[in-house]
């Protein structure tokens, strides 16, 4: 199945991951002061930022679907390194929808998780591209 996609030219790379950037920053902060809720959605909104960096600057493409699995597939299509990195974008966006809408409090070990995973696509990202 073909993932929607949108055109972005490979110019607006340095925008997304600006975007990136400050959303690692905030979910650092939240992660510092024990906000693990915010850690995490920070996290998901990180990951998401870095593929799409990721995505635009290869292929000047992003998801145009509705359907953040769709990023995941955009991501794996790109290269065999960026398909074992868009594991850790799969980890955040499975937690999405529960960190986002649902009434649950997440634990600190989740958000080490979170963490981790939006780390290492984040700084993968950064020196790929070597922003």
């Amino acid at each position: 199945m073909a993932v929607p996609v949108k055109f972005v030219g490979k110019d607006k790379a340095s925008a997304f991951f600006k975007k990136a950037t400050k959303l690692y920053d905030s979910m650092m902060d939240a992660y510092r002061q024990g906000r693990w809720n915010a850690t995490i959605i920070n996290a998901v909104h990180c990951a998401i930022s870095a593929s799409d960096t990721y995505t635009v600057s290869q292929g000047e493409k992003v998801s145009a679907s509705k359907d953040h699995r769709d990023a995941v597939r955009l991501l794996e299509s790109v290269s065999k390194d960026a398909k074992e990195k868009a594991k850790h974008l799969a980890w955040l966006i499975s937690i999405k929808s529960t960190a986002e809408y649902e009434a649950r409090v997440f634990t600190q070990k989740e958000a080490d998780e979170a963490v981790k995973h939006a780390d290492r696509l984040y700084k993968w990202v950064k020196a790929e591209l070597k922003l």
